[in-house]
């Protein structure tokens, strides 16, 4: 018989609608809400959408002013190497302190969010921040400004990791690819505001007073975060089952849902998340209470010593200490890079999109500070505007068109959803890539105007930085979708590695051999990867998925 009929449900597979008959008419209500919430208001799978709203809000103004301090001193490489008597590559290690910081901090965050909540993990590293920024404003060598740059980007590493883990906490399966548009845009709108900002502040006052202006900024978020964002953490470990009676559950579980689900042959590392509880059958849009809220103790300043009790018959063994959950923490991102290929071609495909858009940073004061174009620090960060234009028009289109594409192949598949079906997605930022790099690549070495260069160069790029790391990191979420924090490690451990690398000879490259090469050499990169995954993926990605159906990681 067909695949259609008899659907193996795996990992990163899922019942998506109730009715399987393929039918072109059902209404949304039709949509399985995974994973299935529970019974509490206090889970905030079931909260309103008012306060989801209002924690979304919170960790973009988070995300944004958090990255927007330590990513934004590309208009002042010029001015800091006439302060502190340093080179180009001198100066951009600057840059990279922060940058190579804000990945490996995430090894002792995502464990203590882990552990400890996403509340507490997010204030301790607000307060970072506003440290870190009062010392940046104050500096007077350039060790003790690099030290400060390293303690900014620990305090900023939790920008990193801690939305996406938020999002996974709040939101259903079909809800996040636009969520996570969101979270690249607030990302990246604050690495392409803040070389606007810093400018055009250094130009008409001093660069001293970026950094108060964002220690203004950041206290404002502390106090955004301290009274409307409360913990969303919410454990739900798998249900308390003997080993005698471990096959007549599964039975169960099956026969619950036969009548929809006739012929599901489902894997034995399967989540509560993947089929319904004990006799109860598949909770839908249609029928999902959302009026919950977050209960008082969900806004302590402390770390919730007691995991709000999900009622009888749970067991609590996700409940570890510290140490243990640092370790697996440590180990887990290591491991799905080297074991879980989706995961590792997710975290290259984001590093790469994303070093697009460093290798423009890198030189834009290079170039347009030089002849023909002799701008000041305020106009070389004038021309990240082109990169917001595009990342607008990537949150517009990249999370929704992802879930769109995928939600329509699922109703064409018979209700199942396949992670790999938003991946053809891929292709209008995969085409932005190229066609943005090669005007910028041509248009640096032959001095094209700077309106062309800008205009459609930069705004392609900035289109390509926000759509590429959406689609492929909500991939990789769908398909591990107990790992959101450890995924986002493993990319941006990729990311930020390349890029810390890149500070130290692209620059010189660029000087010697011109801008063609180091330029489309990040393109290829981008590009080859991103089609490389959207062609295996797309015919063998349930081959790799059940290759790890098994793993201990889908229980963490």
């Amino acid at each position: 018989m067909s695949e259609r009929e008899f659907p193996d449900i795996i990992p990163g597979t899922d019942i998506i609608f109730t009715d399987r008959d393929g039918s072109d008419n059902g209404a949304p209500s039709e949509v399985v809400l995974i994973p299935q919430p529970t019974s509490s208001p206090d889970d905030p799978l079931n909260w309103s959408v008012t306060w989801k709203s209002i924690i979304i809000f919170n960790q973009f103004v988070f995300v944004f002013v958090s990255i927007l301090t330590p990513m934004a001193i590309a208009p002042l490489s010029l001015i800091f190497e006439a302060e502190f008597n340093k080179t180009l590559p001198q100066v951009n290690m600057l840059f990279g302190a922060a940058a190579i910081t804000l990945g490996y901090a995430n090894f002792l965050i995502v464990p203590a969010a882990n552990v400890w909540g996403r509340r507490p993990v997010v204030l301790v590293c607000g307060i970072i921040c506003i440290l870190a920024n009062i010392w940046q404003a104050l500096v007077t060598s350039y060790p003790s400004f690099l030290g400060a740059r390293v303690i900014s980007g620990i305090g900023a590493a939790a920008n990193e990791s801690i939305m996406p883990m938020v999002v996974a906490d709040m939101l259903f399966q079909h809800q996040r690819g636009s969520s996570m548009a969101l979270y690249f845009w607030a990302y990246f709108l604050g690495l392409f505001i803040g070389p606007i900002i810093s400018g055009a502040i250094a130009s008409q006052i001093s660069w001293r007073w970026f950094f108060w202006v964002c220690t203004i900024l950041q206290g404002a978020s502390f106090i955004f975060l301290l009274v409307a964002h409360p913990e969303t953490k919410y454990d739900r470990p798998a249900l308390k089952i003997s080993a005698s009676s471990s096959s007549t559950v599964m039975n169960a579980n099956i026969s619950a849902t036969s009548e929809k689900n006739e012929g599901v042959t489902v894997s034995s590392s399967i989540s509560e998340a993947q089929i319904p509880q004990l006799n109860q059958p598949p909770l839908t849009t249609a029928h999902h209470n959302t009026d919950g809220r977050p209960s008082r103790a969900q806004f302590s300043l402390l770390p919730m010593r007691k995991r709000l009790q999900l009622g009888g018959g749970y067991s609590h063994s996700h409940s570890r200490n510290f140490l243990a959950v640092l370790i697996r923490d440590v180990v887990s991102p290591l491991k799905i890079l080297v074991c879980c290929p989706i995961v590792l071609w997710a975290s290259l495909s984001m590093g790469f999109a994303a070093n697009s858009l460093l290798a423009l940073n890198l030189t834009s004061a290079q170039v347009f500070g030089a002849p023909p174009y002799l701008f000041t620090a305020a106009q070389i960060g004038f021309v990240n505007f082109a990169f917001v234009v595009g990342a607008i028009v990537a949150l517009i289109t990249a999370g929704p068109l992802s879930d769109r594409i995928a939600l329509g192949r699922a109703r064409a598949n018979g209700g199942i959803l396949e992670a790999e079906m938003r991946l053809p997605a891929l292709i209008p930022y995969v085409c932005a890539n190229i066609a943005g790099m090669v005007v910028v690549a041509v248009g640096y070495q032959r001095s094209w105007p700077w309106e062309a260069i800008v205009v459609v160069g930069y705004t392609l790029v900035g289109l390509q930085v926000v759509g590429i790391p959406a689609i492929a990191i909500a991939y990789a979420v769908d398909s591990y979708k107990t790992l959101p924090g450890e995924i986002m490690i493993a990319a941006t451990i990729v990311k930020n590695t390349f890029g810390f690398g890149m500070i130290f000879y692209f620059n010189d490259w660029a000087e010697r051999s011109g801008y063609i090469k180091p330029v489309l050499m990040v393109m290829a990169l981008t590009t080859g990867f991103s089609l490389l995954g959207l062609c295996v993926f797309t015919v063998c990605g349930k081959q790799f998925r059940r290759w790890t159906k098994d793993s201990k990681l889908h229980s963490l």
